[in-house]
């Protein structure tokens, strides 16, 4: 409301805004989300026909509109080079690209004629449908609503004729009026399911990732200390305890010395039959930012597989092409740390295999423990027990490795490391004792970052632990709990800390737009059903969501009742409104042209009768003129009006 008195105190309503300005305003607001995303070519050029249409009044000539038309075709061709063919184009981000390039020297040429017609009209809508190709977000979403709040906005201002003022009420009180049914009809209307859609808000394509599914121990070893976001999860109910928030990413059996690799394509392994699993249940949503890989991150251990992907015999979620945009599924997963499973002859052999010449220390070791011991989980107890004798220390800043006896040279001479080297060798150590083991690389959330029922999950959460077979079952073991030290000095230097307060609020914000994205931005077939069905189950719901339209609606007309009423250069005018009200309906009307002084002499020439409304006439003539207006006059023509209404 604020707003409205600033504009009521400029000269806008005064000033009729000629039709071709107040389409650069539409023009400019549409066309800053898509200027951000122009290339250097096609920026330049469009900074030239600004310069132009700046210092040009008058309309272009046709050799200026050829040069436009020339230099926005090499623009284009500049813009576009290299992707600039038929299997480019069938791409369709290039596809709109070019488009709107085309729609940007079209709209040029015809803007410096300084003509309107009606596709100079009509651009500014289709520039701003074509955003929504390129960019994704609540940021995106609240600046569209503005976009066609603003539209409406110069429409009505050239429509009108009028002040800015004016046509800014009219189009505030039509947004209140449509507001209830944008929401009961956004809820209710039914969705159409897209299985394979890949249009809408899209755009964010920045690589998130902490791991490539292959584990380095060298130089490359696994380590990102960022703060980048890589999953938000939303969980049915509330967030599993911290010990179960592990994610799984990918299986790794093959040693390569320096790093570790999964099983190849080859030789073929038995496909995994399905077999119960057993802990808790836990149901959630996640939204998996673009990683470029074919993983999709479930919580250990996956009950089913999420659809549009498959569920290998590692229970391990691929999809079929690398993750390119934000991706968006449900999943369900048995909180547990064990499953059950038949090793087939390849993963056998691929989880038993080790070169004791590498590390002959570790060797040693680990016969000892296996002649002392011919149960398996006593073998590995033994081998944690050895670890936590070793007194090892987590740091994110370790001693480089000799790569030729990586474990040996962990665990005997450096002792210092963080998750892949302790993963490393122990699935190493746990193979010479002759117990089938594994690494499983993926991501280990905690707490800190969540809210509610809601998760973040960073690229410093990438994470590495081990699986060893045991009784039949493939169990998880935590290897970084056997260190004795940590380093947190060098841990606080490599991870960037946040002041408590902003981490906080900066939870709070990607809460809320994770929610907004959620529900408005993902409403989806599915998730309509979804929230139906929990409606039908849930009569509460039903009553809170009735409940909640009523305080809209009251809300809604309370602004439209605000937005209706006139508006008054001054309070005393205000203040004189019951007055005239009543002269009208004794048949006295005032002219358009006529001032309220005149109308009033009219009426008291008519009426001589009626001293009050000559008192009222010289006391607001006294109070418009007046330097300063006093309360105190403003109080007496209140009384003066009230008695002459309910005198006459």
């Amino acid at each position: 409301m604020k707003f409205l008195a600033l504009l009521q105190n400029t000269n806008w309503k005064l000033t009729r805004i000629f039709p071709l300005t107040l389409l650069d305003m539409a023009y400019i607001t549409v066309l800053l989300p898509i200027f951000i995303m122009l290339k250097a070519p096609m920026m330049l050029f469009s900074l030239i026909v600004l310069v132009i249409l700046f210092f040009k009044k008058s309309p272009a000539s046709k050799k200026l509109i050829f040069f436009i038309f020339m230099l926005g075709s090499l623009a284009i061709y500049l813009s576009l080079y290299g992707a600039f063919s038929f299997s480019g184009l069938s791409r369709l981000k290039i596809f709109l690209e070019l488009l709107i390039y085309v729609l940007i020297v079209v709209v040029s040429m015809q803007r410096l004629t300084r003509e309107i017609n009606l596709y100079l009209i009509v651009s500014p809508f289709l520039f701003l449908a074509l955003s929504l190709f390129f960019y994704h977000g609540m940021l995106m979403l609240v600046y569209v609503v503005f976009e066609v709040f603003f539209l409406l906005w110069m429409i009505l201002a050239h429509r009108m004729e009028g002040s800015l003022v004016e046509s800014f009420r009219s189009s505030m009180l039509m947004f209140m009026y449509s507001l209830p049914w944008v929401v009961v009809l956004f809820i209710f209307f039914p969705r159409i399911s897209f299985e394979h859609a890949n249009y809408g808000f899209k755009g964010e394509v920045i690589k998130r990732m902490g791991h490539d599914g292959t584990m380095f121990i060298d130089g490359n070893a696994l380590l990102v200390p960022s703060e980048r976001i890589v999953m938000e999860v939303g969980f049915e109910g509330e967030i599993p305890a911290e010990d179960t928030l592990y994610f799984r990413g990918s299986i790794l059996y093959v040693d390569k010395k320096d790093h570790w690799k999964p099983l190849p394509a080859y030789p073929k392994r038995e496909t995994r039959v399905n077999r119960p699993l057993q802990g808790k249940v836990s149901n959630y949503k996640v939204t998996l930012y673009p990683t470029q890989k074919r993983w999709l991150y479930l919580l250990d251990m996956p009950k089913k597989e999420v659809k549009g992907s498959t569920l290998d015999r590692d229970l391990i979620t691929r999809v079929d092409k690398n993750i390119k945009e934000p991706v968006h599924y449900l999943a369900s997963s048995l909180l547990s740390h064990t499953f059950y499973d038949v090793l087939d002859e390849a993963t056998y052999r691929a989880s038993t295999l080790y070169y004791k010449d590498r590390n002959p220390q570790a060797y040693i070791v680990a016969q000892e423990i296996k002649n002392k011991y011919p149960l398996k989980e006593k073998r590995a107890s033994a081998v944690v027990d050895f670890f936590k004798a070793q007194a090892l220390t987590y740091t994110l800043q370790p001693d480089a490795l000799d790569i030729n006896r990586s474990t040996d040279s962990f665990l005997f001479d450096k002792r210092r490391g963080y998750c892949v080297h302790y993963a490393s060798s122990f699935v190493t150590m746990a193979r010479m004792t002759g117990i089938p083991s594994r690494i499983v690389t993926g991501y280990k959330s905690d707490k800190s970052e969540s809210l509610d029922n809601y998760l973040v999950v960073k690229e410093k959460d990438a994470h590495a632990w081990a699986e060893l077979y045991i009784n039949s079952q493939w169990v998880r073991f935590e290897t970084t709990t056997t260190a004795r030290y940590i380093d947190m000095q060098n841990q606080l230097n490599s991870i960037q800390q946040e002041n408590p307060t902003l981490q906080s609020i900066n939870l709070y914000l990607m809460y809320v737009k994770y929610q907004v994205e959620t529900w408005i931005l993902y409403y989806s077939h599915a998730r309509q059903l979804q929230l139906l069905d929990y409606a039908k189950k849930n009569p509460m719901f039903i009553v809170v969501f009735v409940l909640s339209l009523i305080v809209l609606l009251i809300i809604t007309f309370v602004i439209i009742a605000y937005l209706r009423r006139p508006m008054y250069s001054s309070e005393a005018l205000y203040i004189l409104q019951p007055l005239l009200k009543s002269l009208k309906k004794r048949g006295y009307t005032r002219k358009k042209e006529e001032s309220i002084h005149q109308f009033l002499l009219h009426y008291i020439s008519d009426n001589p009768q009626h001293l009050e409304v000559k008192e009222i006439d010289i006391l607001y003539e006294k109070i418009l003129y007046a330097s300063n207006t006093s309360k105190l006059e403003l109080v007496l023509l209140k009384k003066l009006i009230k008695k002459s209404l309910a005198t006459h």
